[in-house]
């Protein structure tokens, strides 16, 4: 019989969820060597490989990714007993993971975080960017217990909420002459700021501009939304943002905006949990009030 101990799960988790035995070592607070023995020992009773190690870094076998999965559901097992034990004590202390694309990380999702915190500061609260389609593969891992996401996207099966309606605008400088048109297709003419090579928008615009048979040329690329409307505020080129986006910066910068009329410029946001009944009680509280923040549709904003 195979005997793995929380500790053995928590090791073996951060050792996947790294990378690498050293930074897993480092999340550990152990030494890279003892982590590497230890994992090897689990190997040896478990009598199969749960690593493929390469001077890259290391990635779950076919059976280390089951035992991920087993590993994720009784840590968080472990972390909702604490959770529910700890009002009987003096140190409460709760854990959320939530995982968020760019759009809601910067748009929506500050002001009811830090609203949340204020009222709950016995809430710890990790948040990581990551790719919009990763983010439900990290809530079915269980890595993320919650998710904040953009359609369309494969939610995997996961419970969904909405959670804000936002859409893509074209901006450009007051500087220049007005663009023509309120399509997609009508501006792919132009150079384009941003977006960062690698970032669901950036592989997002360059599919639609491929299925519009021409090619999408940049001036630069970033991932930054303000830097973004900061630079083609000067003049470098025009760029596709959120509307939420344009909105604040246009208090900040000239800008003129567009809408886009393309069906895929709407953008819906929506949280995604597992299920909501696995979350711990605070992950629930949490979950529950980002569902019930009213975040309308932005309003159409300043032209120029």
């Amino acid at each position: 019989m195979v005997r793995f101990d929380i500790s053995d799960l928590r090791i073996f988790v951060n050792v996947v969820q790294a990378g690498s035995i050293a930074l897993g070592a480092e999340r550990s607070h152990r030494a890279a060597a003892s982590i590497s023995a230890r994992i090897k020992e689990m190997e040896i009773e478990m009598g199969t490989p749960l690593l493929t190690r390469a001077r890259t870094g290391v990635v779950p076998t076919e059976a280390g990714r089951k035992l991920l999965e087993h590993g994720f559901r009784l840590l968080n097992e472990v972390q909702r007993m604490n959770d529910d034990l700890a009002e009987y004590g003096n140190r409460a202390k709760s854990f959320i993971k939530l995982y968020c694309n760019t759009v809601s990380l910067y748009e929506f999702l500050h002001k009811p975080i830090s609203t949340y915190l204020r009222r709950n500061p016995s809430t710890t609260l990790t948040i990581e960017e990551l790719v919009n389609h990763q983010i439900p593969q990290a809530v079915v891992d269980g890595s993320a217990d919650i998710g904040v996401v953009a359609e369309p996207v494969d939610t995997k099966g996961l419970e969904t909420i909405p959670f804000a309606l936002d859409r893509y605008v074209v901006i450009s400088s007051t500087d220049v002459a007005p663009l023509v048109g309120r399509r997609f297709v009508d501006f792919l003419g132009f150079e384009f700021v941003g977006p960062g090579r690698g970032s669901w928008m950036h592989t997002m615009l360059q599919q639609h501009a491929a299925d519009e048979g021409k090619p999408l040329r940049y001036s630069v690329q970033l991932r930054s939304f303000s830097m973004t409307c900061e630079l083609v505020a000067d003049g470098v080129g025009i760029g596709i943002v959120p509307a939420s986006a344009a909105e604040r910066m246009q208090k900040r910068v000239p800008l003129r905006v567009t809408e886009l009329e393309d069906s895929w410029a709407k953008l819906p946001l929506k949280l995604c949990v597992r299920s909501r009944d696995e979350l711990s009680r605070q992950s629930r509280a949490l979950l529950d009030f980002l569902a019930n923040q009213e975040h309308q549709e932005r309003p159409k904003l300043r032209s120029a």
